[in-house]
């Protein structure tokens, strides 16, 4: 039978354990959001872009699952998928990718 320090150091391990596992998958997470500007406010922002495969059977397509904007502007027409190519995950900069979008 346990006594109750071993129970407790086990869960404590066990809590440490769920905790890092926790912060690498956010770190995983953030690391391939990339930086873009908004078309709409004109603001910079990190966003995650995911690439999805489509049922139909045709080429995957990119879509927006998190934005430092939302939920403000969680329906907008997510035009900052425009330079999509021109951006790096993380946090390296292209100044060119974040130059301000033409008024049409």
């Amino acid at each position: 039978m346990m006594d109750i320090s071993t129970v407790g150091w086990t869960v404590v391990i066990v809590a440490l354990v769920l905790f890092a596992g926790f912060v690498y998958w956010l770190i995983d997470l953030v690391s391939k959001d990339r930086l873009m500007r908004c078309p709409e406010t004109g603001s910079i922002n990190f966003v995650g872009v995911e690439v999805v495969s489509r049922p139909d059977g045709k080429a995957p397509e990119l879509t927006v699952r998190r934005c430092d904007l939302w939920p403000e502007k969680k329906d907008c027409a997510r035009g900052c998928l425009v330079r999509y190519e021109q951006t790096s995950p993380g946090h390296p900069v292209n100044l060119d990718a974040l130059r301000h979008f033409e008024r049409q």
